[in-house]
């Protein structure tokens, strides 16, 4: 029997993110050989067509599966993470203040951001052995059930459309 539905109380109780208008709150890069779990967190980075986040390892071995760009929901990640200081480690290279469900930002869904562009991807952004080990059970359970109902809990995967440069604090503006 299927008791994932208790988890759903859980992300309802999160707290609101804006529709349209959201804020980049923090960016992280995974610096290619500073180790599992390595991560800087820069006020700005530079994203590029067909590398992603420049500084992320994601940049240097650009995996086919995967998004260049990795965007997460700050809400969702200081409830998994306990709090501010372990966000970072869930490697999402923007922690934003938007609402990221399917309904709010179907694939293929520009988000100008700074003066980059990126493109909501139709890959899922699934939790990995890594989150599981960083976060617990309970954690990718719940951001599992948030992304079986279109809330997707564990993030959204972006393309960047326009080379640019983005700052925490930006804007993030959805275009419809």
């Amino acid at each position: 029997m299927d008791f994932s539905f208790r988890f759903d109380g859980w992300f309802l109780r999160l707290p609101a993110s804006p529709k349209d208008g959201g804020s980049v709150y923090c960016l992280v890069q995974r610096p290619a050989g500073g180790g599992v779990g390595a991560r800087l967190t820069p006020k700005t980075v530079r994203v590029e067509v067909g590398k992603g986040v420049i500084g992320d390892r994601r940049s240097q071995d650009l995996n086919p599966n995967e998004g260049e760009v990795s965007l997460a929901n700050v809400h969702v990640l200081r409830s998994v993470a306990n709090g501010e200081e372990r966000m970072a480690i869930s490697g999402d290279n923007l922690q934003v203040d938007l609402d990221l469900s399917e309904a709010n930002l179907p694939a293929g869904t520009r988000l100008h951001v700074g003066n980059a562009i990126l493109e909501v991807s139709p890959r899922p952004h699934v939790p990995c052995g890594l989150f599981l080990e960083r976060f617990g059970l309970k954690s990718v359970r719940r951001v599992a059930r948030a992304n079986q109902k279109g809330r997707r809990g564990r993030g959204v995967l972006c393309d960047v459309v326009q080379s640019g440069e983005i700052t925490v604090g930006d804007v993030i503006r959805v275009q419809r």
